[in-house]
């Protein structure tokens, strides 16, 4: 299958059409690259990553589905051509990542499903380098690599039945269980909202936990919204949690202060 750089007039077009237009006949225009284009743009799209070009210089990007396939597309002349498809990876693939997991200098495919899996695959030739145990947990809604303690390699964040983890990706062992077992996220963000000096870990359905620590600080009564952003509006050096509901309206929590300080459309 090809997918044709006439059709992408941008990366949304790409993710809504990845899979329905033919190549086309006619010559597409030359556009910017994808690899520098996808970097930032692409991190709206949960499972869809811009991988490093080739050896060849050949820009590339992952792709993974519903059905629990991962697959890989790179540039051929003017259209994107699937070049790999993975092996059923027993769940609907729900987040997709690059990062040095294991120190070892080379940036890994971070991979979890929605049942449970978690995958760390090699970004150059796709070959699962490891893979948590079946059953080790019944569904995963939420993940983040963040850096957490005083190692070196950044840790895996994510809730799974109920519960926040924290999971060292180079020993590939579970660092910290939350106690509380009714955490329903579905996103999580890092970061210094409270003005104290270390970062905290929030989890959109209004849970607060010190990120070093890993004591809860804040169970908001209302959650924080489907999607979140941390920027600091109002000038005082500590950065807002900006909340999206139901697509178009937005909320503004004040962490150090526990409240909610806005709201608007």
């Amino acid at each position: 299958m090809k997918i044709n750089l006439q059709h992408v007039s941008g990366v949304a077009l790409v993710a809504a059409h990845l899979l329905a237009f033919p190549a086309a006949a006619q010559v597409a225009p030359a556009i910017p690259s994808f690899y520098q284009m996808a970097r930032g743009a692409l991190d709206g799209f949960d499972c869809l990553l811009a991988l490093p070009p080739t050896e060849e210089e050949r820009e590339r990007f992952l792709l993974g589905d519903a059905h629990g396939f991962l697959h890989v597309y790179q540039r051929r002349e003017q259209a994107y051509e699937e070049v790999w498809v993975s092996e059923n990876l027993e769940g609907p693939i729900a987040g997709l990542f690059l990062a040095d997991v294991n120190l070892d200098a080379l940036d890994e495919i971070v991979v979890y499903t929605e049942n449970g899996r978690i995958y760390f695959l090699d970004s150059t030739n796709y070959h699962t380098l490891w893979s948590n145990p079946r059953g080790d947990y019944g569904t995963i809604t939420a993940m983040t690599l963040h850096n957490v303690d005083d190692d070196e390699q950044v840790e895996l964040l994510f809730v799974a039945d109920g519960r926040l983890y924290i999971y060292d990706g180079r020993d590939q062992f579970e660092e910290w269980r939350s106690d509380q077992d009714n955490i329903t996220a579905t996103q999580i963000i890092v970061g210094d909202v409270d003005g104290d000096g270390a970062e905290e870990i929030v989890l959109n359905d209004g849970f607060v936990f010190d990120a070093r620590y890993r004591d809860l600080e804040w169970q908001s009564p209302e959650p924080f919204g489907e999607r979140m952003a941390l920027l600091d509006i109002d000038d005082d050096t500590i950065p807002e949690v900006i909340g999206e509901f139901q697509g178009r309206f937005l909320r503004i929590f004040d962490i150090d202060l526990r409240r909610m300080k806005a709201g608007g459309r």
